[in-house]
């Protein structure tokens, strides 16, 4: 019986565990590249003179940049601006509006885990309703490119379904765990 407790916990756990929301995580490099042979980097500052990044805070921008530098410098050695790295590094935000199309049927509920089966009744049972949530998308991109060459190397994507409203605390931890994310990927392994 002491088993089947354990059990159930371990089962609660992994059902919780699989309904936090990550952020989804791709990236793409160029495969001929020789990524152990880089041991400075260069990050540079984001503009905010954008159409898409004038109505994010600097505030936001600043803590990205600080959180990039900290992670890459466990890494790689960073140099100034204006000296010789082997790479450097940009990132971008990018929020989005999108459109979520859901349908509501009176007699079943919303999608699969609706109310479950209940006999049609012509008084109260309605088609199926149409209705569109919209709600944000945040892509974080982080981008690597040879100093040399100019050519990019690598780039990493983060992107999340954001609710609306949250505190800028909230969304440093967001963007934190979005660029330990993308980071971790970075040198790829082959």
């Amino acid at each position: 019986m002491r088993n089947l407790g354990v059990l159930s916990l371990m089962l609660a756990i992994f059902c919780l565990s699989a309904c936090a929301t990550k952020p989804y995580v791709s990236t793409d490099y160029e495969e001929t590249y020789n990524f152990a042979a880089l041991k400075t980097f260069s990050l540079k500052s984001e503009k905010l003179d954008t159409k898409e990044n004038i109505l994010i805070s600097p505030f936001t921008f600043s803590h990205i940049h600080s959180v990039v530098n900290t992670e890459l410098s466990k890494r790689y050695q960073a140099v100034a601006e204006n000296a010789s790295p082997d790479f450097y590094v940009s990132y971008h935000v990018v929020m989005e509006e999108k459109l979520d199309p859901t349908t509501y049927d009176e007699l079943y509920g919303y999608g699969f885990w609706g109310r479950g089966y209940r006999y049609p009744s012509p008084l109260f049972y309605h088609p199926p309703m149409g209705g569109v949530r919209v709600y944000n998308q945040g892509s974080l991109i982080i981008d690597m490119v040879d100093a040399k060459t100019q050519q990019p190397i690598w780039r990493g994507v983060s992107e999340k379904r954001l609710n609306r409203g949250l505190n800028p605390q909230k969304q440093r931890e967001i963007l934190t765990s979005a660029v330990l994310e993308v980071l971790a990927q970075f040198p790829p392994v082959k």
